[in-house]
């Protein structure tokens, strides 16, 4: 019977390009908060990368939590323009990253997705959160233990991770 130890160096060696979502919708600067959330409940998503309308080139990320936090809790408008509340320069990574090196950023950042981008910084995917933890529920352990936690100096990193200069 195969330990955890017998599967980490499996997960060091998977890529982003092996567990992220190619399934792809993504989200002009200009579209509402209205259309947005219709969308992320359509097709089940959380995040959804903005880019230029007919360039492909990646502006930010909007958030379930963006829309939360932005929009319904400041009152605003569901016309409000997607431009007003995205997160700008979405956190990205590429496909032949490591799985550890995407997890290690998401666990830094605090954040849950990470927009993959191609050569031409054109969306190519998302890796979650949730495609760390399916394929190492140990991995995304460490992340969500990142996440919940305020920045507190450590001595310890956690195994695989190490700490990102600041």
């Amino acid at each position: 019977m195969a330990g955890p130890e017998d599967k980490a160096p499996a997960v060091k060696a998977m890529r982003v390009g092996d567990v992220m979502s190619r399934q792809l919708y993504t989200v002009s600067p200009t579209d509402t908060a209205q259309s947005v959330a219709r969308l992320m409940k359509e097709t089940g998503v959380g995040a959804l990368p903005v880019e230029v309308p007919g360039v492909g080139t990646i502006l930010g990320i909007v958030t379930d939590r963006d829309i939360l936090t932005s929009v319904v809790a400041r009152a605003l408008s569901t016309s409000t323009a997607v431009f007003e509340f995205m997160t700008v320069a979405a956190e990205s990574c590429e496909e032949g990253d490591s799985i550890l090196l995407a997890a290690q950023k998401m666990h830094d950042l605090r954040i849950r997705q990470l927009v993959v981008v191609d050569e031409k910084r054109h969306a190519a995917g998302i890796i979650a959160l949730a495609d760390i933890i399916r394929v190492s529920p140990d991995l995304g352990e460490l992340v969500l233990d990142g996440m919940s936690r305020h920045h507190e100096p450590t001595d310890q990193q956690p195994e695989g991770m190490s700490p990102c200069p600041a």
